[in-house]
């Protein structure tokens, strides 16, 4: 860059400005002293001749004094030329140099001395030809002259006196020169102050500080290097705020996806992993290092060795026996893992990509090698998995269980005489009637069950009315509450609620369900009861019973298909273990909740909340 030149053309016309102003006053003061010297010279010289006119006396030019012509040759030896003459032109007195009587005569000071009594001029004259002072005095009375006092000297000029005037050079050299000084001095501070904002100004820049502005004064190059700057910061402030949104956002996101994200460079280190691949991982992270994981070895942040070769960039290798699930092998991208943490085992399926990560120290368009992984948490869907299993196993079982007495009570009856073994062929034949009725129950729940988990299956609200609703569920267990001796009890709150808008099907699947537990698990002459409570969001129904309970360590599963309890494996009333789990379908598809309460040998009270409907 080519440094601006107007800054020092400006101090080289300020200087110059200096100089001229300088040397005018030097020659405005020699021409005063030169003229205070030559009014000086032409007054003694006055009144020096005026002295010389006393000393003739009044009979001049008949008498001639000595003292006259003493005092002219003291005058001679100072450079003064005198001449004194008549006013016919003769000659009295007259120095060497001094010029003729008939010359003096027409002199302007003489003349002019004839005719008021004194004259004075300036005037280059002389042996010499040097600037003289030269003056004239009237001898005589005003009305017939006798003569005229001519005196003349060389003026005082500086080239004559080169001491005085090399002096005077000296001391208004001295002048220019601290006058000078002061300028440089301060242009150079203003410049340097101006030069070190800029130059601070483009520090706090190049540091990242955005916040500092120059002040533009003026039309020069430093004014346009200011409003450039000036510029230049408010469009890095614009890219930085939109880099720093950006980033936010991506760091934003990053950290609120429920999946994990593990980023390694090719040298092993971790370059981002997000708070859930931490929370999935249960990994910990270092004390007083408010980085966490970042930049160190994948190997001592990462426990598991096949999540390790995944991040490392390894194909993944047979898996270590306590990170085999399920007999579920790795492909060539990913593992499963089980992750154990305190609030139980997560299920975890990693999945590892290649990419190309552009580090900020690199040079521009290079990119390194690193591997990103994706875990998922996979605990829910594993569970699935495990509770389809788990219903295969478990229809399997209740399948074959009636199936097989139907088929030994069948076998028997097929061999036995039935006209001599009649009471002992009706047992068999009860016995597979109520197994047929077991399994007939059985097909009803799994076909309920099948409708309620179709996604296309529509279930419309109807208006019920309430006394209908609990006439119809007392109807439909009275045989089993005569045969158990059970206290049945159906309230309504408030007394005046006489219809509900719910789906009929649904409310009679979970009502039923709910009703049949109750009685199965009541003891005999036991207490059952119902309740509607209606509330500002819609209805409740609470069944209550007095029965044997649920253990609170199975009370989150009774509500799996096939899962009962074990006292209600025991007896001849033994269900299908899917009554719960059609409730909470069915409440499900009314986007209500349902909510179980129970105690050992205390009772259970199963609470069903459904909200307001519109027809």
């Amino acid at each position: 860059m080519i440094p601006s030149r107007r800054p020092y053309r400006l101090l080289i016309a300020a200087a110059s400005l200096a100089v001229l102003t300088c040397g005018g006053s030097l020659w405005l003061i020699t021409q005063e002293q030169q003229r205070l010297r030559s009014d000086a010279l032409t007054q003694r010289l006055l009144t020096e001749a005026r002295m010389i006119r006393q000393a003739l006396g009044d009979d001049w030019p008949s008498t001639q004094t000595g003292g006259v012509v003493s005092l002219v040759k003291e005058l001679e030896q100072d450079e003064v030329q005198v001449a004194i003459i008549g006013s016919d032109g003769t000659r009295h007195i007259r120095s060497a140099g001094a010029p003729e009587p008939t010359s003096l005569l027409t002199m302007p000071e003489v003349r002019q001395a004839l005719q008021s009594g004194w004259g004075t001029d300036l005037r280059v004259g002389g042996p010499q030809s040097r600037p003289s002072a030269m003056v004239a005095v009237r001898a005589g009375g005003d009305a017939s002259p006798a003569g005229v006092v001519w005196l003349s000297r060389p003026l005082w000029t500086m080239t004559e006196h080169p001491r005085a005037f090399a002096r005077l050079l000296g001391i208004v050299g001295g002048i220019i020169a601290l006058v000078a000084l002061v300028l440089v001095v301060v242009f150079l501070r203003l410049r340097q102050r101006v030069f070190r904002r800029v130059t601070e100004t483009a520090r706090n820049l190049s540091s990242g500080d955005l916040s500092t502005e120059l002040d533009v004064t003026g039309d020069d190059e430093l004014a346009v290097l200011s409003s450039s700057m000036n510029a230049l910061r408010k469009r890095l402030a614009s890219q930085v705020e939109t880099i720093d949104r950006q980033r936010q956002m991506l760091q934003g996101l990053i950290d609120q996806l429920q999946e994990g994200v593990i980023v390694s460079r090719d040298d092993g280190r971790i370059a981002l992993i997000n708070p859930a691949a931490i929370r999935l991982l249960n990994l910990r992270l270092p004390k007083g290092d408010g980085n966490g994981l970042v930049d160190r070895p994948v190997e001592r942040c990462i426990p598991q060795y096949s999540l390790q070769r995944l991040l490392l960039g390894h194909v993944p290798m047979e898996q270590a026996p306590e990170e085999a699930t399920n007999g579920l092998e790795p492909d060539g991208s990913g593992v499963r893992l089980e992750v154990q943490t305190a609030s139980g085992t997560i299920h975890v399926l990693a999945r590892a990509a290649r990419l190309l990560l552009v580090e900020p120290d690199e040079p521009p368009g290079a990119a390194a090698a690193a591997y990103v992984v994706l875990l998922t948490d996979i605990t829910e869907l594993q569970r699935t998995i495990q509770m389809r299993t788990d219903f295969v196993a478990n229809a399997s079982h209740e399948l074959r269980t009636p199936l097989s007495t139907i088929r030994a009570a069948v076998e028997t009856l097929l061999t036995m005489d039935l006209q001599a073994e009649t009471p002992h062929a009706m047992s068999f034949l009860q016995k597979i009637d109520r197994h047929s009725a077991r399994l007939q129950q059985m097909v009803d729940d799994l076909l309920d069950l099948s409708r309620l988990e179709t996604p296309t299956e529509s279930f419309e609200p109807e208006s019920l009315a309430v006394s209908e609703i609990f006439q119809g569920l007392r109807a439909r267990f009275a045989e089993a509450l005569e045969r158990k001796q059970l206290d049945w009890q159906a309230t309504c709150e408030p007394e005046g609620l006489d219809t509900i808008m719910v789906n009929p099907h649904l409310l009679r699947l979970v009502l039923d369900n709910l009703v049949d537990n109750a009685i199965k698990f009541a003891d005999p002459g036991g207490h059952i009861a119902v309740r509607l409570l209606e509330t500002e969001d819609g209805v409740v129904f609470e069944v209550t019973d007095d029965g044997c309970g649920i253990p609170e360590d199975e009370q989150q599963r009774v509500f799996e298909r096939f899962y009962q309890v074990q006292r209600s494996r025991s007896g001849a009333e033994r269900g299908t273990g899917l009554g719960l789990s059609i409730i909470r379908h069915a409440v499900e598809a009314m986007d209500g909740g349902v909510r179980l309460e129970s105690r050992p040998e205390q009772g259970t009270r199963v609470t069903v909340t459904i909200p307001r409907s519109t027809p």
